[in-house]
């Protein structure tokens, strides 16, 4: 980056919603526009003239810190900067490359190329080169000679796609960059067409919104439009509001998530787009008149710190993404490292927080292992759980009939499968080095996601159904948290939680059972192997394929794992094969832990402790004598209790009651989700149910000499799934 570090904004004297728990005041957060005020005062003014310039420098400082490779969408790169003089060179008199198709209208999408953005990538990169004092082409008249033709050329004929992306809004990119660097060098006639062929607009919605308003702002900027640079601002604040009605799916959710493609959480990929886009003019603008107000910086900081802060430990905990290549940027290599960019620049444009943006951001480099919040955060719109420590992260993702739990974005391979299919289903991302699983992409086991039970066979299906167990969801009270997944798919069904503890998390099975031909497994997980892999403290040797095991603890790399109630358990130490799309296959070691529960499984169950973070010693001597107890295990209650915490956690699937053990009972009259914190000098219980709204839950603690009870009214809507926690009386 060519600006490191914090640079002082004015006092903004402003009130966080409750410091970084912005979710507390969610339902009350309205977003205002920009201070228009400030810049209308100084339209027309030499002081606007100075805000504007200082905008278009910070622009083009922008994209020329990027690199050599000029950088639009998509992962794209087709042009260099150093190039351009090569690219005049071989521009023909009519403004056209030879090598050019301008009559390709194949989609990019998927990993293909439409054949004019070569010519848009070089028209960019020219352009790049004449405003880099570092380039060959530096203040070289023949590239803007060269750029009017090119752009001539274009305008006469028109080229389109067959995907709406293209023709709206990567056109665009290129036209209104090619306006920011050199529009006021560019001949009248060429300049118009980076404005005719730049067809952004103002849109409110989401990440599509925000690359279309940024087009706008380009051609505003260009144009030193005072009054559109306000209009741009004040809608590109609008693209990072808060849907209230929990109707709207392209857009910032009330839990902090983000929502693109129907009901469908896309914190990363559209929402990393989002973020990138609203930073990047957050950051140009700073200390100008056109500056986002706090109340909208505020907005940044509930999306990002609140919300996608809490999928991020060093890598991204959404395992999936492995089904492609992770990008390089600044020199890290991660499914994170495209967040890096927009967190310094707002390390720079919000001063409030730019610790904490700067502390995430170290976390992606690899500075710390740990990013900066420790709790348990329930995502109850996107059905997400993080669960994080210092010492370790634990994402969760289920997925009901109300979500979607995947969409294949990628080019179908038959060979390999859908590689994402059960990437919802309960997938756990278990991080300790945040390297368990890039260090075994792209061979890794697309059928044996950690923490999922499904049939193993290779899903050849591009799309794939939704799963129909309603009751699945989760309920935290921000240290601690449980989930449920009702599995109801796949011909195979069953009832999963996941308990979450400061230590240890607890995976419980029951009712599993399958009429699918294949056997069904549990995957406990599936990571790079270490030289420590072991079971019962002997190693487990490389070439180890599904041998079973009767040891009631495994160990490897820095994650260890006990098994209270044995069962089923398989483990592999094998080497495996696979490759990204278009690449060349790859060989990794992968240690895989899993219980087999064998073809047309009737009501199978399992049971399972996870130790992130713990050393061999600790995990053999925890399971020796296992801390949390599990008080229940069937198809009604599933429940376990931690007596050091004195937390018991309980999901009922139905209206009933659990021991407790020393004549206690805990009653519910519907289903829920509870937990019960006895740690203090009241008794809290924190409620949820997914898929009810409106439900009352009446909990009862019936012990001898006293009862406990009360009432947990819970949301409807927006609010679906939300916890309620309170004192029971």
């Amino acid at each position: 980056m060519t600006e490191n570090g914090v640079v002082p904004l004015p006092d903004r004297r402003r009130v966080l919603l409750g410091g970084l728990g912005l979710a507390a005041g969610v339902a009350g957060l309205t977003l205002s526009v920009p201070t228009l005020a400030r810049a209308a005062e100084a339209s027309g003014s030499q002081a606007a003239t100075d805000d504007i310039q200082l905008i278009i420098e910070r622009l083009q400082q922008r994209f020329l810190a990027q690199g050599d490779q000029v950088r639009i969408a998509n992962g794209i790169f087709l042009a260099r900067t150093s190039e351009a003089l090569a690219y005049v060179e071989s521009l023909r008199a009519d403004g056209s490359w030879p090598n050019v198709d301008y009559g390709d209208t194949t989609s990019s999408a998927n990993g293909r190329v439409w054949s004019p953005y070569h010519a848009l990538y070089r028209m960019i990169a020219m352009a790049h080169a004449y405003r880099d004092p570092g380039a060959a082409g530096y203040g070289k008249p023949e590239l803007i000679e060269a750029l009017n033709r090119a752009l001539l050329y274009w305008d006469s004929v028109k080229p389109t796609s067959t995907n709406w992306w293209e023709v709206e809004i990567g056109k665009s990119m290129a036209m209104g960059r090619v306006s920011i660097f050199v529009g006021d060098k560019l001949s009248t006639e060429a300049r118009e067409v980076t404005y005719v062929h730049n067809t952004g607009r103002l849109d409110p919605a989401g990440a599509n919104g925000s690359w279309r308003t940024e087009n706008y702002l380009y051609e505003a900027v260009a144009k030193h439009a005072t009054a559109d640079i306000e209009q741009g601002y004040a809608t590109m604040s609008q693209t990072v509001a808060v849907d209230g009605s929990g109707k709207v799916t392209e857009a910032v959710q009330v839990d902090s998530s983000f929502w693109a493609h129907g009901a469908q959480l896309y914190s990363e990929g559209y929402g990393m787009a989002l973020f990138t886009i609203v930073a990047a003019w957050a950051d140009v603008a700073r200390g100008t008149s056109f500056a986002f107000s706090p109340e909208n910086i505020d907005a940044i900081a509930f999306y990002i710190l609140d919300g996608t802060r809490w999928l991020i430990r060093g890598e991204i905990g959404m395992m999936y993404l492995g089904y492609r290549p992770p990008n390089t940027i600044d020199g890290i290599t991660s499914y994170a490292a495209d967040f890096l960019e927009p967190l310094d620049r707002m390390v720079r444009a919000d001063e409030s927080n730019s610790a904490a943006y700067q502390r995430l951001a170290d976390n992606i480099r690899g500075k710390t292992r740990e990013n900066g919040v420790v709790g348990h955060k329930y995502f109850w719109r996107s059905e997400f759980s993080s669960h994080l420590r210092d010492a370790y992260g634990i994402f969760t993702r289920i997925n009901s009939p109300r979500m979607k739990g995947s969409e294949y974005r990628s080019t179908f391979r038959p060979e390999v499968g859908n590689e994402i299919d059960w990437n919802a289903a309960g997938a756990t991302s278990i991080q300790v080095t945040n390297r368990e699983y890039d260090d075994l992409v792209p061979a890794f086991d697309w059928f044996h996601y950690p923490g999922v039970t499904a049939p193993y066979t290779k899903v050849t299906t591009q799309s794939s159904p939704a799963n129909r167990g309603s009751f699945t969801g989760g309920v935290s009270d921000g240290r601690y948290g449980a989930s449920v997944f009702t599995l109801d798919r796949f011909s195979t069904t069953g009832r999963k939680s996941y308990f979450y503890f400061d230590d240890e998390m607890v995976a419980l099975g029951a009712g599993i059972s399958s009429t699918s031909q294949y056997a069904v497994h549990t995957t406990v997980n599936q990571g790079a192997a270490r030289s420590n892999a072991s079971v019962g403290g002997k190693a487990v040797r490389p070439g180890t394929d599904s041998a079973a095991t009767g040891a009631s603890w495994a160990y490897n790399d820095e994650i260890g794992y006990v098994f209270p109630e044995g069962g089923p358990l398989k483990v592999s130490n094998k080497e495996q094969t696979g490759s990204w799309l278009d690449r060349d296959p790859v060989k990794r070691n992968a240690f895989t832990l899993f219980f087999d529960h064998g073809t047309s499984p009737d009501g199978a169950k399992y049971a399972y402790v996870l130790l992130p973070g713990a050393t061999p010693e600790k995990v053999r001597s925890y399971a020796a004598k296992p801390v949390v107890r599990i008080l229940r295990n069937d198809e009604q209650v599933q429940a376990v209790r931690h007596p050091r915490l004195r937390l018991t956690m309980a999901t009922f699937h139905a209206a009933g009651s659990l021991d407790l053990g020393s004549g206690r009972t805990l009653r519910v009259d519907q289903p829920a989700i509870i937990m019960l914190n006895e740690d203090g000098d009241s008794v809290v219980a924190s409620v949820a149910n997914p898929d009810q709204p409106g439900l009352t839950v009446s909990v009862t603690l019936a012990a001898p000499g006293r009862t406990r009870r009360a009432s947990f009214p819970l949301g409807a809507g927006p609010n679906l799934g939300k916890t309620v926690t309170q004192p029971l009386r």
